[in-house]
């Protein structure tokens, strides 16, 4: 379901960015040859550049994009949280009915995290939760694509020395709509967590 849902993502959400990055590149005359470029140059760099970036992004393990979007080393999902940390803030789950479909005994986050992603599987052919997991793997790839960007711009550096500030405004650009992408993917999965366990209790 999950490879479902992430259909589509590089070429309608992940190839714009790189297109982006590159026209913004050029607007902002970061080139060493010329200072006029054509829209076929750009669209050639953007397509190289798009390729090796999203080999990049498969390359990476899913731990390492959690670290990237969440930012943390432990217990980096929200799931890890699930029943401690997001169900009692959720004004749908009632407690009492949450505590009867919980063990007794005390979980750990990684424990919270099974049972979680037990419950997600049993309800993501709901539209909603679909839909919800689909916008948060959105988000997390273009995050993990924007931080990617960010990290190769200084690279800019060595091969156009005469664009210094051009390099800083488009590096800090790219570093900043890394942050907010983020930190969307972020809500996005606290949503998700939040109704697979509203919708759990409220159909058990």
């Amino acid at each position: 379901m999950a490879d479902l849902l992430k259909t589509g993502i590089n070429t309608k959400y992940l190839a714009p960015i790189v297109v982006a990055y590159a026209a913004a590149a050029g607007l902002l005359g970061i080139d060493r040859v010329a200072q006029v470029q054509t829209l076929l140059q750009h669209a050639g760099f953007a397509g190289v550049a798009g390729i090796v970036m999203l080999v990049l992004q498969e390359l990476f393990p899913r731990s390492v994009k959690e670290v990237l979007v969440f930012w943390r080393l432990r217990d980096r999902v929200p799931g890890c949280r699930a029943f401690t940390g997001i169900a009692p803030k959720d004004p749908r789950v009632d407690p009492t009915d949450l505590a009867v479909l919980l063990p007794s005994t005390p979980m750990t986050p990684t424990e919270q995290n099974a049972l979680w992603y037990k419950w997600l599987k049993a309800t993501e052919s709901d539209p909603a939760i679909a839909d919800n997991h689909r916008r948060f793997l959105i988000l997390r790839d273009c995050a993990v694509l924007l931080a990617l960007l960010a990290l190769v711009t200084p690279a800019l550096f060595v091969w156009t020395p005469s664009s210094n500030d051009r390099i800083l405004m488009l590096g800090g650009g790219v570093l900043l709509a890394y942050i907010v992408v983020a930190l969307s993917a972020r809500n996005a999965a606290v949503r998700l967590v939040g109704n697979v366990v509203a919708r759990k209790v409220g159909t058990a």
